[in-house]
This record gives C-alpha cells, sequence and structure tokens, in this order.
C-alpha cells in the first residue's frame, strides 16, 4: 500500500507537470502565430507605403514632364511658324530685292523673338 501511495502520487504529479508544460507550450505556440500575423500585416503596411510614396511622386514627375512638353510644344510651334515666314521671304529673293528681303527677314527674326 506504502509502495502504491508513492508510485501513484509521482504518477499524479507527473501528469500535472506534463499539462502544464504542454498548456505553456500551447500558449507560446498561439503567441508566435499572432506575432507572426502582426509581423505580416506590418510588412504588407511598410510595402502598401512604399507602393503609394512612389506612386505619388510619379505623378508629381508626370506632372512636371507634362508641364515641360507643353511648354517645348508651344516653343516648336512659335520656331516652326518663324522658318515657315522666312521660307516664304527667301521664295521671293531675286537680285532686285535682295537687301530688301534681308532686312526683312532680320527684322522677322527680332520681332518673333
Amino acid at each position: 500500500m506504502i509502495l502504491n501511495l508513492a508510485l501513484g502520487s509521482g504518477l499524479v504529479v507527473t501528469l500535472s507537470t506534463l499539462r502544464a508544460i504542454r498548456k505553456e507550450a500551447g500558449a507560446k505556440a498561439q503567441r508566435a502565430i499572432a506575432e507572426a500575423r502582426t509581423n505580416e500585416l506590418q510588412n504588407v503596411e511598410a510595402a502598401i507605403r512604399i507602393w503609394r510614396e512612389t506612386a505619388q511622386d510619379m505623378s508629381d514627375k508626370y506632372e512636371s514632364v507634362s508641364t515641360q512638353v507643353d511648354l517645348l510644344r508651344k516653343e516648336v510651334k512659335r520656331l516652326n511658324t518663324i522658318n515657315n515666314k522666312i521660307l516664304k521671304l527667301l521664295d521671293k529673293i531675286n537680285p532686285e530685292n535682295l537687301e530688301n528681303i534681308v532686312e526683312l527677314i532680320k527684322k522677322t527674326l527680332t520681332h518673333e523673338e
């Protein structure tokens, strides 16, 4: 009976200790899963923030480039107009009016600039 009591009480203590260790391990596993999900969400949020900032930077640069393209388009149109006027004047050149046409071309160039 004494032997039975000694072995029985040791078994009860061992089983209760194993049960406590199992609960602790389960809690640690749940904590690790929760931390992994939190880290995953933080990584996704960081990636979203990076993409959002990149998109905003690209939008700003696009606006800047678009403005520059519009200015260049106007300048090219202005220069084409000047070239066309000069070409028309050059077509009218003959030996008698050479000096007059050259003066007219010079006036056109200075006036258009």
